[in-house]
């Protein structure tokens, strides 16, 4: 299978890596696993782009997760201060709006 000849390869930078560093690449690679043969669909000269390409849908499938799980914590803050507090919030940059912005 081309994943795991692939991560093999890789797995010389994480030999390297510190310890806690070590757990982050492992996590990269279990995304690359996890949406490779979606991936792999894609026809591409290059066989580490679809690998590329699903390690970074996975982190940003959880980037969308966190923005989520940020906004409800934010509007349920807000619900809870007084009207007199406000929150000085931005705009995310894939563009969904915080609890500051839902006034």
């Amino acid at each position: 299978m081309v994943v795991d000849a692939e991560t093999a390869k890789l797995k010389k930078f994480q030999d390297f890596l510190r310890v806690e560093d070590k757990l982050v690449f492992h996590d990269l690679l279990g995304q690359c696993k996890l949406y490779a043969p979606y991936a792999s669909t894609m026809a591409s000269p290059v066989k580490e782009v679809p690998l590329l390409i699903s390690m970074l849908f996975g982190q940003h499938k959880k980037i969308i997760e966190l923005e989520k799980k940020v906004l409800t914590l934010e509007t349920i803050l807000k619900k809870s201060l007084p009207s007199s507090d406000s929150l000085d919030l931005q705009e995310t940059p894939s563009g969904t709006q915080t609890a500051a912005q839902l006034d």
